[in-house]
């Protein structure tokens, strides 16, 4: 039974925490090493509930604490925590043009609200955004790139856990990336294969020539061929791709998807949840979908950013969950995800339906 508040209820704390594994550093495509680090925000009500979220991985969650704590709590607080829209526009509208607003830590404050208003009327998210379905295929995603017989044997450990599909990370030229994809195809000839360039490119040239290597092993997609700010160039290269172009994990907002959507930027769209907040969300999918575009999120971090993505691809047409194949500690969860026959079910639990594990602040908090 869904319990109707009547009063009105008051946010009264917004508070954040940075955790770091330290000893866990990454090297993605393009991008500079950095470290698993994440800032959890929590909420909470003068009714006793409260919500939780991370962001977005960023290269300084510092950075994203103090923004939350000097600008964005003030907003925040006071406010009721089921005016969502209210809010969002508050914080937008504040802190997203002169002050230069950071999307992470929009799309955390409202994802935190969501999973508050789930405790309160004692629902999943899925079921309040609309919901569609109750599970949904999962592809391992591998979090590094490897050599060419090192990835075919971290796909053969992902087929023997249930998985029918894998993305293996490549970007640093195409004939390297050809020796990595060709590994893996000729191991599992009927296994699908998405590939991450993660940016790693720099010239139409290359992405062409990768998306005819793509084609010619039978690829489901390849996702950031390019920077993710030259539409022009992304759209040249989808123009002559005979494989799907994906992208958008970097992104933010109606506005900006409406640009990448006008450009014909790409036939996938991978807007994260933990990057634009359900309210962005459910909107995104909307002008996506008036142009037949899919939506399928990217989902890259801790368990909580895992559990957003998953309530938002259990209420939208998407048609896969990205689960990122690393050790079930690196979720931070009291119950960690698992894959059952190679899908991902829908949490049974109010809100995000998941708990930070008790130890995680303890040991991994650094502010």
């Amino acid at each position: 039974m869904i319990t109707l508040y009547l009063r009105l209820m008051i946010i009264t704390e917004v508070n954040t925490y940075v955790v770091e594994l330290s000893a866990v550093t990454m090297k993605i495509g393009s991008m500079p090493r950095f470290k698993a680090s994440g800032l959890y925000i929590n909420i909470k009500t003068d009714e006793g509930f409260e919500g939780w979220s991370v962001v977005h991985w960023a290269l300084s969650s510092n950075a994203l604490k103090v923004f939350i704590d000097e600008a964005l709590r003030k907003i925040v607080l006071k406010k009721d925590p089921f005016m969502n829209e209210e809010i969002f526009w508050d914080l937008y509208k504040t802190s997203n043009r002169i002050c230069f607003g950071i999307p992470q830590a929009t799309a955390g404050l409202d994802n935190a609200l969501w999973d508050l208003k789930g405790q309160a009327t004692k629902t999943p998210i899925y079921k309040l955004l609309g919901g569609m379905k109750t599970k949904v295929r999962a592809y391992a995603s591998f979090i590094s790139g490897f050599t060419p017989k090192a990835t075919a044997q971290t796909a053969g450990v992902a087929v023997d856990k249930g998985f029918s599909a894998v993305k293996i990370r490549i970007g640093t030229n195409p004939t390297k990336d050809e020796a990595v994809i060709k590994e893996v195809r000729d191991t599992f000839p009927d296994l699908i294969i998405m590939a991450d360039v993660n940016s790693g490119y720099s010239s139409v040239r290359d992405a062409l020539q990768l998306a005819k290597i793509a084609e010619k092993y039978n690829l489901r997609w390849i996702e950031e061929v390019l920077q993710s700010e030259d539409l022009e160039a992304l759209a040249r290269v989808r123009s002559k791709s005979n494989v799907d172009i994906a992208g958008g994990e970097n992104d933010f907002g109606i506005y900006r998807f409406h640009d990448i959507l006008s450009a014909g930027a790409y036939d996938i769209i991978q807007a994260d949840v933990s990057r634009n907040g359900f309210t962005q969300m459910k909107k995104i999918e909307a002008l996506a979908t008036v142009r037949g575009i899919p939506v399928i999120p990217h989902i890259f971090g801790f368990g909580h950013q895992l559990a957003a993505n998953l309530h938002f691809i259990l209420a939208s047409q998407s048609d896969w969950v990205e689960f990122a194949f690393a050790p079930e500690e690196f979720q931070l969860l009291e119950e960690p995800f698992h894959i059952k026959d190679g899908y991902l079910e829908a949490p049974d639990k109010p809100g995000l339906g998941v708990q930070l594990h008790p130890d995680a602040l303890r040991q991994y908090r650094v502010q």
